[in-house]
């Protein structure tokens, strides 16, 4: 069975940003104070300031201090904030956590040029490959500068952008669209000291999906 890593996209970023502004806007804003060793070593927290923010390195089972009440799996690394459960007159403050946290460890790199050599100390490397474009036949108005624009003609066999300062009759111009790229991953092969495709059958690199996420917000 081949091996899956995950990583968070662009889009996958923005969803999980969006999810915890969702979650914690009341907290108005979020402040790392720290790092402990344990759920024990986190201060009292009806003495911390709504928005404090500390990372769990070794995890364990929640307390009644928690949002999600004792019993609940708090997992290694995991980040908590102070959250005020009560009103403004009458607070009460409890832990929550910050839902799930992703392994760096793994992430994907990516680039245009492929290292020469493991540059990336034996993780996935995206190449990103050569860059692609797409084209669009624009309407001018008869009053816009197409070299300002930065508009292209096409000669029948390539698009070069226009000289134009004016726009000329008979003429199609074409706007250059955002660049589109397909990669290819690879990984480093100590045996052979050089980058090897990764096949179907081998480790894949996948993204984690907006289900995923909206799962750990549950």
């Amino acid at each position: 069975m081949a091996a899956v890593k995950k990583f968070l996209d662009y889009e996958g970023l923005t969803q999980l940003v969006t999810k915890l502004n969702e979650k914690f806007a009341p907290v108005q804003a979020l402040q790392f104070k720290g790092t402990v060793a344990t759920i024990s070593a986190l201060p009292t927290v009806a003495n911390v300031t709504a928005g404090s923010v500390y990372n769990v390195t070794t995890g364990g089972d929640t307390t009644a201090d928690f949002v999600e009440g004792a019993g609940e799996k708090l997992q290694d690394g995991e980040n908590v904030v102070a959250v005020n459960v009560g009103t403004d007159l009458t607070p009460q403050m409890k832990w929550d956590t910050l839902g799930g946290v992703f392994d760096i460890t793994d992430r994907l790199q990516f680039g245009t040029t492929m290292p020469s050599t493991d540059l990336t100390n034996g993780r996935t490397f995206l190449y990103l490959g050569d860059t692609t474009y797409t084209y669009d036949a624009v309407t001018p108005v008869g009053t816009e500068n197409p070299s300002e624009e930065g508009w292209y003609e096409y000669d029948g066999s390539a698009y070069i952008l226009t000289d134009d300062t004016e726009v000329q009759s008979g003429i199609t111009y074409y706007k250059k669209n955002e660049q589109y790229v397909t990669g290819t991953t690879y990984v480093y092969s100590t045996d052979t000291s050089s980058w090897v495709a990764k096949s179907a059958a081998g480790e894949q690199m996948v993204a984690i999906t907006t289900a995923e996420i909206d799962a750990l917000f549950a």
